[in-house]
């Protein structure tokens, strides 16, 4: 309702007015749509890429590594192409590497380097969800405790650094690949890790089979029921026509 009031100045004041006890409390009338927050889908919370692990340990808040070649597992996968980033040959090369079969092949020559799990490769669009990661290693660097050792040659020998011998001379970052994938197959933690795999693939394979089974003989079942009702419906009808 609208009261006019009194003229001022050749204006007129509107007031405007509202029920008596002010608006009903009609609630949210989306509230019966409202999901629960138990039925709620929730996401995980987002990965901060840059996410480091540091090796050795001790040089977790000393190491910097801005200036530290880049390894991505594609640069050893035999299942990419050249275009993808595999930077050896096939034969070299080892099937699905991840960055810690990387990692734990430079442990084992005692090279100093750095695993981000979540950066991912950007000449490999598949690699940005299936084989995330990449690897800095400390190459060019020399030290005194057998580590990474530059020789007269200008070459560098790769030791374990924790009393073992020298196995073998890297010249240059491709070398340096071909080394880590000889060394990757022969990890117990990828054996691990891919017998795990292998269960898992199988048991889901299993489930799978065991499911379209089921789907199946309940189709069977639905339509061996079908085909009953309609059997008996025809035998009635031959009844009622005999009757007439």
């Amino acid at each position: 309702n609208r009261n006019m009031g009194k003229k001022s100045g050749g204006r007129v004041r509107v007031k405007q007015m509202g029920p008596k006890g002010g608006m009903p409390n009609i609630g949210n009338p989306m509230e019966e749509l409202a999901i629960p927050p138990d039925q709620m889908i929730q996401l995980p919370p987002p990965v901060d890429k840059n996410m480091s692990q540091i090796w050795p340990l001790g040089e977790t808040f000393t190491m910097n590594y801005d200036r530290f070649p880049v390894i991505y597992p594609n640069y050893l996968d035999s299942s990419k192409t050249v275009k993808q980033g595999r930077r050896i040959s096939v034969v070299e090369a080892v099937e699905k590497p991840t960055v810690m079969d990387i990692g734990a092949a430079l442990q084992s020559l005692g090279m100093r380097h750095v695993v981000q799990p979540y950066k991912g490769y950007s000449r490999d669009a598949d690699s940005q969800w299936e084989n995330l990661g990449r690897v800095l290693i400390d190459l060019p660097r020399g030290n005194n405790d057998g580590v990474a050792e530059i020789g007269a040659d200008g070459a560098f020998d790769i030791s374990g650094g924790h009393g073992e011998e020298k196995d073998s001379t890297v010249q240059n970052k491709k070398q340096l690949l071909r080394l880590i994938a000889a060394r990757i197959p022969h990890l117990i933690s990828r054996k691990e890790r891919i017998a795990r795999e292998k269960a898992q693939q199988e048991a889901e394979e299993k489930q799978a089979k065991e499911e379209a089974a089921a789907a199946h003989k309940a189709a069977s079942q639905k339509v061996s029921t079908k085909t009953s009702s309609s059997n008996r419906k025809k035998k009635e009808k031959k009844k009622e026509n005999r009757k007439v």
